[in-house]
């Protein structure tokens, strides 16, 4: 094997390779790799749904990334990788940094880890174990150094007495003054793990909690105790050493809090995600969180642990909204200079150019009513607004209900009323104006935040109070049943038919802005394994019982769903044969989702996979005249789509076929390289203009069609 080798921009160094990977999930990683290789990452979501398993999220699913995207990185960084794996977050760094160095111990990983980040040129990846690969490394080189979900295994891949310690203090002299080491690993005592989730490594019930006492694995998590004592004793100075809690753990991480913005228990509602096992479920994690962050106990035991060391970074909070369509998709960072809100696609931009006019809009349509920071432009791709110190009107109200004081409560929903409903000019509304995004600060001032979904037109307060309580009872029973028990419901005219119809108008404005993209927690309910309940837990707490049935019951209904029929063909349908070398075959085909236009016009968009030898196109199920226009491959032109091997005659620049089975075949690599194409799979766009003829005239045609001057007669030639 040679020594490098070169997968796009991508570099593998294979001097330090043992000749076999010794750390293999099977035939999966094959699977993958034929997806990264087919695959531009922008079609991953999809990819993820329609294969609803563990693997395939786990190891390409874009949130991965969010794990290290919250951190400010100026684009100038040099950041070391150990254990890149398939390129989970390999990507989103070197999107993100000037230069990526991975190390990884398996060939076929780092080959799917190449493949799909083939367009970036500033990854390099050596191919090997650490303990070879590490002497080779520069010192004091690296801005960032990070072992995400990796310094657990340290004692695998280090034959030392103390191998977590040993990890440490041979990666901290590759660090330049001033860098940072970054650390994502499960709490050993994680909120889940004590609610009767698996260990995430070994698959067995408490085995953290009971510090891995008989485990078969040499893997290990920490308490964070724990891992301050291994850093302070690696040399790390405790001043340098701070803790980020990624919620609901690292590997999927939504939100990212710190010390220095630590949750509200009503925030952590996003607990069961047990993806590739079941788990028992012994209470609510949810009730269980309330009492913990009330108490500030939080940080000893959030499911997982970002440890950051080095000089402190600026950011106290972050959270990404993955679940929308791309032109939605942003993050939101909380930093020492403000509220920043980023793009995460190009479309996005312009969703945050749209807050910033409806904020300017409604400042001035709340003036004196409530606060509105319109903010300001920061980048292209950026808005800064001012941070407001204070509560939410959820957490008041949520105060109101802990303290059984329905008259405070209902005080508190007339205030908001009053302030978000009168007034009509300029003519804007803010659909979002739930309570969540409700800032009552120290004096009292109320302050309205986050104007993602403004709408030029009045929305009549009864129906923002209306949309806010829907999403206010949606996460907690507890909420609903003081509300309605108190009477208070009541009193503001809410009636269930009102409730019932805004849950429905929720779900299809969640709809809207999702655009189709598959939710985490669906995927959950798709792919992840049973709750179980133990008996004597239920008898304790029927409501328990009532959130895993409701749980398994959406889970049984995705999983018993049908698969959508494909369209019947008709005469004109389009469809695609690929040889693989066996010959063309009915499995081996797809019919094409385009139609006709007017004049018979279609163009059609298909990939075609690296594997296939011959690719047959048949544009109708009927005779026909067919006049190709244009051909491009890649989203080049290309004449040798516009000359097919085909077995009709060709007669005035248009292909007749007098059979009933048109079709056009081409040699796939006599294709490529007349349009200069190689290696994956090749994205073909064909488009003509077809002319069906009735049988009759077939019939006819083919009785004067032996000869030539027959063909030229019907065509008006002479």
């Amino acid at each position: 094997m040679s020594t490098e080798e070169r997968i796009g921009g991508v570099t593998l160094d294979y001097s330090l390779y043992p000749g076999e990977d010794y750390y293999c999930d099977g035939e999966v990683e094959q699977e993958l790799l034929k997806i990264v290789k087919e695959n531009p990452p922008s079609a991953y979501d999809a990819v993820i749904a329609e294969r609803a398993d563990w693997p395939t999220l786990y190891h390409l699913s874009p949130a991965r990334g969010n794990i290290v995207d919250w951190i400010p990185f100026d684009g100038t960084e040099k950041v070391l990788e150990i254990g890149a794996g398939p390129g989970a977050v390999t990507g989103t760094l070197s999107a993100r940094t000037a230069e990526v160095t991975c190390i990884d111990l398996s060939r076929t990983r780092s080959l799917i880890n190449a493949w799909r980040s083939r367009d970036r040129d500033n990854i390099t990846i050596h191919v090997g174990n650490f303990g070879d690969v590490e002497p080779t490394l520069p010192l004091r080189y690296y801005d960032y150094i990070f072992l995400i979900g990796v310094f657990e295994y340290a004692a695998s891949y280090l034959d030392v007495e103390e191998p977590f310690t040993c990890e440490l203090e041979r990666i901290l002299p590759h660090l330049k003054p001033g860098g940072r080491l970054v650390i994502a690993i499960e709490n050993r005592l994680g909120m889940k793990y004590f609610a009767g989730a698996r260990e995430d490594h070994t698959s067995r019930f408490f085995d953290g909690i009971t510090n891995y006492e008989d485990s078969p694995m040499a893997v290990r998590t920490f308490s964070r105790p724990a891992l301050i004592r291994l850093l302070l004793g690696a040399g790390v100075p405790e001043d340098e050493i701070r803790f980020y809690y990624p919620y609901p753990d690292y590997k999927f991480s939504h939100t990212v809090f710190s010390d220095r913005r630590l949750p509200e228990g009503t925030e952590l509602t996003d607990n069961i995600r047990n993806f590739d096992s079941g788990r028992m479920l012994l209470f609510d994690e949810k009730k269980a969180y309330d009492g913990m962050a009330a108490d500030g106990l939080y940080p000893l035991f959030s499911n997982s642990f970002e440890v950051i060391c080095g000089p402190e970074l600026p950011v106290r909070y972050a959270r990404f909204s993955d679940d929308r369509a791309p032109e939605y998709r942003i993050a939101t960072l909380i930093r020492d200079d403000g509220v920043f809100k980023a793009a995460r696609t190009d479309k996005a931009g312009e969703h945050l150019m749209r807050m910033l006019e409806a904020g300017k809009k409604l400042k001035e349509r709340y003036a004196g009513r409530l606060n509105i920071c319109p903010g300001e432009k920061f980048s292209e791709s950026i808005i800064r607004f001012n941070y407001i110190e204070g509560e939410s009107l959820e957490a008041a109200l949520d105060r109101t209900i802990r303290r059984d004081r329905p008259g405070e409560a209902l005080a508190l929903l007339k205030e908001y009323i009053l302030r978000i409903g009168s007034g009509s000019e300029p003519e804007v509304s803010d659909e979002d104006m739930i309570f969540q995004n409700i800032i009552i600060d120290a004096g009292g001032e109320w302050h309205a935040i986050d104007y993602e979904w403004s709408v030029d037109r009045i929305i009549p307060a009864d129906e923002l109070l209306l949309r806010a309580l829907t999403v206010y009872m949606a996460s907690d029973e507890k909420r609903r049943e003081f509300l309605e028990s108190s009477g208070i419901l009541a009193e503001l005219g809410i009636t269930e038919d009102g409730l019932a119809r805004a849950r429905e108008e929720e779900q299809l404005f969640q709809e809207r802005i999702s655009g189709g993209v598959v939710p985490l927690g669906v995927l959950r309910s798709m792919i992840g394994g049973e709750v179980v309940i133990p008996e004597m837990v239920i008898r304790d707490d029927p409501k328990l019982l009532a959130q895993a049935m409701a749980e398994e019951e959406a889970r049984e209904a995705l999983l018993k769903e049908p698969e959508p029929e494909e369209p019947e063909p008709d005469l004109t349908s389009v469809q695609v044969y690929y040889d693989r070398g066996s010959g063309f075959s009915e499995e081996d085909s797809v019919f094409l989702p385009e139609t006709y236009g007017d004049e018979g016009r279609i163009t059609v968009v298909f990939e075609v996979p690296e594997d296939v030898k011959r690719l047959r196109v048949d544009p109708a199920i009927c005779p026909c005249v067919v006049l190709l226009n244009e051909g491009k491959m890649n989203g080049r032109p290309t004449q040798a789509l516009l000359k097919p091997e085909t077995a009709a005659d060709k007669e005035s620049g248009a292909y007749l076929f007098l059979d009933g089975d048109p079709w056009f075949m081409w040699d796939m690599d006599k294709l490529k390289r007349a349009a200069g194409v190689s290696g994956a799979s090749s994205e073909v766009e064909l488009t003509w203009q077809m002319a069906g003829l009735p049988q009759t005239m077939a019939d006819a045609m083919k009785e004067i069609s032996g000869s030539r001057s027959g063909l030229k007669k019907l065509f008006g030639q002479r």
